[in-house]
Formats: structure tokens, C-alpha cells, sequence
């Protein structure tokens, strides 16, 4: 029988909405159910890309608007930066509202001591970025580690020579920012696609031996291709209520502490669930093959009976037939002898 093409929406229907389900998805080719897994992350990834797009614009936009209000002179020479604000402040701190970005201005001492200091907290943050005298230093959550470019390199890389504030601005509201953003936007969706593509992959496979675990303690023998399937399937909720969780975090900072062991426990759930129902619909399904065998059985035992009943009824028959033909025989013998005997005289 020829497989049912199932629509990427439907089966996303169908393994959160239907447990009976995972029995046909269980059965599914291994290459769709992996083509199924890479969309959903794919989604997730977009997603993802679109909310840090979102608030990349957004903190262009607020810094663009700091500058122009709060930030007296700007000046690039010689791989050199000096940013003086208007209130002379020697170290400047900017919380950029909603983006979730800090930003430190250090860029007017030679001490190493503060230098450090500003380091520090740009290292103890989630996303931060601080601009030094000779360089600047970027921290993102997605890295344990500061990520460090000297202006030089900069410099040298996009040929800069000269900025002030004014080309600052002009740059933040150009063409080039754009540009910018939608190659961060790509960067983004492709690292969040191998990252979070890595991570399923592991929860997958721990998930499939879970499946190995419950489906043999059930008394079932599945093939790992369906133990694999279902463990894939499972994960389809998590993953959607990770989206989902992650736009609320961006957003609103409303953060779960244990979501991670919600996230693995809702899948074991679908897994033991849906090996239970397979379970279950097996026995049925034994059950009702018992009574047809047994239907089976009663028809053929109804039928030889009748054929026997047949049998006898023909060779009653025969028999009837034989003894007729015999008697009708005895009868024309008894004639023909009493023709044999009758006197000769009789005949004169």
C-alpha cells in the first residue's frame, strides 16, 4: 500500500494533538521525519533571528537618538576613539531600553584599573558592548567569552580613517546599517540552526533510548526506526512552546527557572503515552484476530460437518439405488424362473 504524504502542519497537529497518531508516524520514513525535525528548528531559527533583528533596529535607532541628545563630540583619528558626553562624565553606562543590550563608554582614561573595572562588567553581563580608547569588547549571551576588535583592525579592514559624530549618525541612518542588519539576521538564524540542530540531535537519541526502555517493558519489539520517529515526534511540542517561551523572555525578561527539565518531561510523557496506546491497540488487535481465527475455526468445523452430513446423505442414497437395482434384478430373476418352471403341456 503506498504511504500517505502528510503536510508539515499536519503532523505538527498531529503529535501534539493525537496520540493515536504516533503509530502511523512511527511507521514514517526516516528521511521525512528528519526533514520534519530540521523545518521545526528552521522555524524556531527564523524566529529567533527575527526578535535579535528586531532589537538590533530598535537599539540602532535608541543609540542613534542618544547621540544626537546626549553625546557632545565624537572623534575617530589615528585608531583613536574619544566620546565625550555632555554631562563631562569620564565613564558613561547605557542601558539601551527593552533591547537588553549594556553599553559602557570608557574612552577618555589611560587607567588600567577602571579599564578593568569596565571589562568586569561587560564579562557579568548577557549582551553588553564596551567602547574603549583603542578598542572594543562585545559580550553576547550565546558565548562564554568576550569577543575583542582593536580599531586598527577595523580601520584597516573597512578603510576608516576619520569619524565624527556627525558620520556616526549619517552611518546609523543610511543604507549601510540596513545592509548590516540583514547580514546579522542571516548570522543569527544559520548559528541558532547548528546550535540548537546539535542539542535535538542529543535529545533525540537519549529520547529514542527512553522509547528502547518503555517499549520493552511494554512487551513490545518495535524497530529503532519507530522508536527514533516517535522520539522525534515527541519533541514537536517543546520545541514550539520554546519559541513561544523564548519571545515572552525577549520581551518581558520573564524567565523559568527549570523549563529545560519541563522541556524533556513533556516529550517522555508523549513517549510513554504513545508506546502505552501501541500497546493497547496491539492486544486489541490480537483480540480481534482471536475471534476471527476462532470464527475461522467454527465456519470450517460448520462446513466439514456438512460435507460429512453430504457424504452420507449420497452414499444413503447410493445405497438406496444399489438396493433397488438389486431388488428390481431379484424380481425379474424370481419371473423368469417361475417362467422356466411351467409344464410343457400347458404350452401343447
Amino acid at each position: 500500500m503506498k504511504e500517505e504524504k502528510k503536510s508539515f502542519f499536519k503532523k505538527i497537529k498531529m503529535s501534539i494533538f493525537d496520540f493515536e497518531a504516533y503509530q502511523e508516524l512511527a511507521a514514517e520514513k526516516i528521511s521525512r521525519t528528519i526533514l520534519y525535525i530540521v523545518l521545526l528548528i528552521l522555524i524556531f531559527s527564523i524566529v529567533i533571528g527575527a526578535i535579535y533583528l528586531f532589537k538590533f533596529g530598535d537599539s540602532v535607532i535608541k543609540t542613534k537618538d542618544y547621540i544626537e541628545s546626549q553625546i557632545a563630540e565624537i572623534e575617530y583619528e589615528n585608531y583613536q576613539l574619544t566620546i565625550i558626553p555632555n554631562n563631562k562624565e569620564e565613564i558613561t553606562k547605557l542601558n539601551l531600553e527593552n533591547s537588553g543590550i549594556e553599553v559602557i563608554i570608557n574612552t577618555q582614561t589611560n587607567d588600567e584599573e577602571k579599564i578593568q573595572e569596565s571589562i568586569n562588567e561587560i564579562n557579568s553581563s548577557e549582551n553588553g558592548i564596551l567602547l574603549l580608547k583603542d578598542r572594543i569588547i562585545i559580550k553576547n549571551e550565546f558565548s562564554l567569552n568576550t569577543i575583542e576588535y582593536t580599531y586598527k583592525d577595523i580601520s584597516e579592514a573597512y578603510n576608516l580613517n576619520k569619524i565624527d559624530k556627525q558620520e556616526v549618525i549619517n552611518v546609523l541612518s543610511g543604507s549601510q546599517i540596513k545592509i548590516f542588519g540583514a547580514m546579522f539576521f542571516g548570522v543569527i538564524v544559520l548559528y541558532m540552526f547548528i546550535i540548537y540542530f546539535s542539542n535535538v540531535l542529543v535529545d533525540m537519541l537519549l529520547l529514542s533510548m527512553l522509547a528502547y526502555i518503555v517499549s520493552r517493558i511494554a512487551g513490545l519489539r518495535l524497530k529503532y526506526s519507530a522508536l527514533y520517529n516517535i522520539a522525534t515526534y515527541s519533541l514537536t511540542l517543546p520545541i514550539i512552546l520554546n519559541i513561544i517561551y523564548f519571545i515572552i523572555n525577549a520581551f518581558t525578561g520573564f524567565v523559568i527557572e527549570y523549563f529545560q527539565v519541563m522541556y524533556t518531561a513533556i516529550s517522555s510523557i508523549y513517549i510513554v503515552t504513545s508506546i502505552l496506546i501501541i500497546k493497547s491497540d496491539v492486544i486489541k488487535k490480537q483480540v480481534e484476530l482471536n475471534k476471527i481465527i476462532e470464527e475461522q475455526e467454527r465456519v470450517k468445523l460448520e462446513l466439514k460437518r456438512k460435507e460429512e452430513e453430504e457424504k452420507e446423505k449420497q452414499e444413503q442414497e447410493r445405497r438406496e439405488r444399489e438396493n433397488e437395482k438389486n431388488e428390481k434384478k431379484q424380481k425379474e430373476n424370481k419371473e423368469k424362473e417361475k417362467l422356466n418352471d411351467e409344464p410343457e403341456g400347458d404350452n401343447a
